[in-house]
C-alpha cells in the first residue's frame, strides 16, 4: 500500500509538474507571440500589434483589405503624403474578404477619432464567401486592451486550449515571417504595413506569370455594401482603392480584362451613392513591371507609389 501511494503521489506531482511548466511557457509566449485568437498567424499578430500600439486615440485612417491593403499601402508614405492623413493603422491581413473585413472593422471603436476608412483590394479578393467563426469582437478588443506586453489569466487559459497549434509559432518566426523577400513577411513598419522587397530571383514565376481565373461572388458585394453604409451612418469618409494589375496579364488574359471593368463598375455603384469614393489605381498608374512582386502585389517601391497617390487623392477630395 506504501509503495502504491508514492507512486500516485509520484505521478500527480509530475502531472503537476507538466501542467505548471506548460502554462509557464503560454504565459511566456503570449506575452511575446500571437496567441491564437482567429487561427491565423497574419490576423493574430495584426491583433498583438494592436495590444502594443500606443496612443490608439490618434489613429485617424485605417487601412483594410487583404495582402493587398497590407503590403500594396505604406502607412508612412501615406502619412507624409496628405495633409489630411495625421495616424494611419494599416488592419490589412492575410486572405481577408470582405465579409471578414465587414467583421473585422467593428474593432473600429477602438479608435475614437477614426476619420476615413481605406479599403485596398482586387476583384480576385471577392472570390471566396469567408467568415470567421464564433468571432467575438469583445473579447478581442479585451484582449487588444490589456496594453503593451500584457497578459492575463483568462487568455493564457485560451492559449492553453489550443496549445499544440500556439507553440509551434515561436518555433516557426525566425524561417516564415521575418525576411520581406517573402511574401509571408510580417515586420509591421510603425503603422502597421508590410512593405515587400521583392525582385529577380525572389520573384515567384507562377504567381508572376499566371493569371487569376475567379471572379467576385454576390456575397462580398453585399458585404461591401453594408461596410460603405456603415461608415455613411458613422460620418467616416470611405475610399475604395483599386490596387494595380500587371499589364502584361491584363493584355493576356481576356477574362481578367473583362473582370476588371467589371469590377470597377460594379464597386462604383456601390460606393458611389452612398457617398464613398473609388480610385482605380490600375487605370491611374499603369505601373510597369519594375514595380510589382507579383501579378497584383507590389514591391515596395511600387507600394509607396500608390500610398501616395491615396495620399493626394484624399487631399483632393476633402
Amino acid at each position: 500500500m506504501f509503495k502504491y501511494k508514492t507512486y500516485v503521489q509520484i505521478l500527480v506531482l509530475v502531472l503537476i509538474s507538466i501542467f505548471a511548466g506548460t502554462f509557464i511557457s503560454i504565459y511566456i509566449y503570449a506575452k511575446n507571440y500571437p496567441i491564437p485568437l482567429f487561427h491565423s498567424v497574419s490576423l493574430d499578430t495584426k491583433v498583438m500589434f494592436l495590444r502594443d500600439m500606443d496612443n490608439k486615440e490618434n489613429i485617424d485612417t485605417i487601412i483594410v483589405g487583404s495582402s493587398i491593403g497590407l503590403n500594396n499601402v505604406q502607412g508612412i508614405v501615406l502619412e507624409k503624403s496628405s495633409e489630411h492623413v495625421k495616424h494611419v493603422l494599416n488592419l490589412s491581413s492575410f486572405g481577408l474578404v470582405p465579409m471578414q473585413v465587414e467583421q473585422l472593422l467593428e474593432l473600429t471603436s477602438l479608435f475614437p477619432n477614426l476619420e476615413r476608412v481605406i479599403y485596398s483590394a482586387q476583384f480576385s479578393d471577392f472570390r471566396y464567401p469567408f467568415l470567421f467563426e464564433d468571432y467575438d469582437a469583445n473579447f478581442i478588443k479585451k484582449y487588444i486592451n490589456l496594453g503593451k506586453n500584457n497578459i492575463s489569466l483568462e487568455y493564457c487559459m485560451y492559449s492553453y486550449k489550443y496549445f499544440v497549434e500556439f507553440v509551434k509559432r515561436p518555433w516557426k518566426w525566425k524561417e516564415n515571417y521575418i525576411s520581406n523577400r517573402y511574401f509571408s513577411y510580417l515586420g509591421f513598419d510603425q503603422t502597421g504595413s508590410v512593405p515587400l522587397h521583392i525582385y529577380g530571383d525572389d520573384i515567384i514565376k507562377f504567381r508572376w506569370n499566371t493569371p487569376h481565373a475567379d471572379s467576385p461572388i454576390k456575397e462580398n458585394y453585399l458585404a461591401l455594401e453594408s461596410i460603405v453604409k456603415k461608415t455613411k451612418r458613422q460620418r467616416i469618409h470611405f475610399y475604395f482603392v483599386i490596387q494595380p494589375y500587371r499589364l502584361p496579364l491584363v493584355k493576356k488574359s481576356e477574362h481578367v480584362r473583362t473582370t476588371l471593368e467589371s469590377f470597377d463598375k460594379n464597386t462604383k455603384k456601390i460606393i458611389i451613392p452612398n457617398r464613398g469614393k473609388v480610385l482605380n489605381l490600375h487605370k491611374s498608374l499603369q505601373l510597369n513591371d519594375d514595380y510589382f512582386a507579383d501579378r497584383t502585389h507590389l514591391n515596395d517601391k511600387g507600394s509607396a507609389i500608390t500610398a501616395e497617390a491615396i495620399g493626394k487623392f484624399i487631399d483632393k477630395s476633402e
